[in-house]
């Protein structure tokens, strides 16, 4: 592993723009700045705790990495150090490390990672949100009462979340999401959405040349397909106390119904799509002109 002061200059540079703690009440705040040279299509791994999270592609030369740290004692705010180091595989990971090894209650960081691009994000904090935007490679993201945002993603993504909402913009790739007491909105999908919520309703919509499938489980909330022309499958849906409605699906073959379930083909492909929600209701919307 290469630290970051033992690079040579000219390979891996850290300034600290703007240093210094500043009270607010009872906390305290201190912020650093850090440079570090781009190695194109490489990994970046980002952890923290009880802070947010974002990495986001910026028309740049360089990396750099913005970090505000916070807690109720100033010295130990000092003494913590913000890593941004170079692996092996020429991957960057950033962490924080804290005075003997361990951040103590109330203390946390927020970082935000610009990158020209990156092949592989890994994302994991605590009691903060994630949002990574405009860039590639399997996503691997995790967090705990926060949101995720995935925006022009292009690789599969991983999403683990509580309480949070997830949200995934007109990205390539696979999606699978698990969540509690969260909200999924999943637009432009052209892969494999699966995934699980509690107590949040769910939003799916595919791109004209996605074929699917799509495998949703939720409770309390409803859940809400709006399927390109491609999509195709055998389509399983439930629901306890809700309806189920379907619109502009004219090629569509009814298997099997029921007042609370539906099983019906579209297109020749057996691949199994299922959607699955209690004390909700859910509707199926395809592309055909009204």
């Amino acid at each position: 592993m290469n630290r970051l002061i033992a690079l040579p200059a000219l390979a891996l540079t850290a300034v600290s723009l703007l240093s210094g703690c500043e009270s607010m009440g009872n906390r305290h705040y201190d912020y650093r700045v850090m440079k570090v040279e781009h190695r194109p299509y490489s990994a970046i791994d980002i952890v923290t705790a009880n802070g947010s999270i974002r990495a986001l592609q910026e028309d740049r030369e360089n990396v750099a990495v913005e970090v505000e740290l916070y807690g109720y004692d100033a010295e130990r705010l000092d003494f913590a150090t913000v890593h941004a180091d170079r692996m092996g595989d020429n991957s960057l990971r950033v962490w924080v490390e804290w005075p003997g090894g361990k951040r103590r209650d109330g203390e946390g960081a927020k970082v935000e990672v610009f990158l020209p691009d990156a092949q592989g994000v890994s994302a994991k904090t605590s009691n903060g949100s994630v949002v990574v935007m405009g860039l590639s490679g399997d996503a691997l993201v995790e967090t705990t009462n926060g949101s995720v945002h995935l925006d022009q993603h292009s690789g599969n993504m991983n999403i683990r979340t509580t309480n949070g909402s997830v949200r995934v913009d007109d990205s390539q790739g696979d999606i699978n999401f698990v969540t509690t007491n969260g909200r999924i909105l999943v637009s432009e999908a052209n892969g494999l959405v699966e995934g699980d919520t509690s107590n949040g309703n769910v939003f799916v919509s595919t791109t004209e040349g996605a074929s699917g499938p799509i495998r949703i489980r939720t409770s309390n909330g409803r859940v809400e397909l709006d399927l390109g022309h491609a999509y195709e499958g055998i389509l399983r849906v439930s629901t306890t106390n809700g309806r189920i409605k379907t619109s502009n699906l004219p090629d569509a073959r009814l298997i099997e119904s029921s007042n609370h379930t539906l099983e019906m083909q579209l297109g020749d492909s057996e691949v199994i799509s299922a959607v699955r929600t209690t004390n909700g209701s859910v509707r199926i919307h395809g592309d055909a002109k009204d």
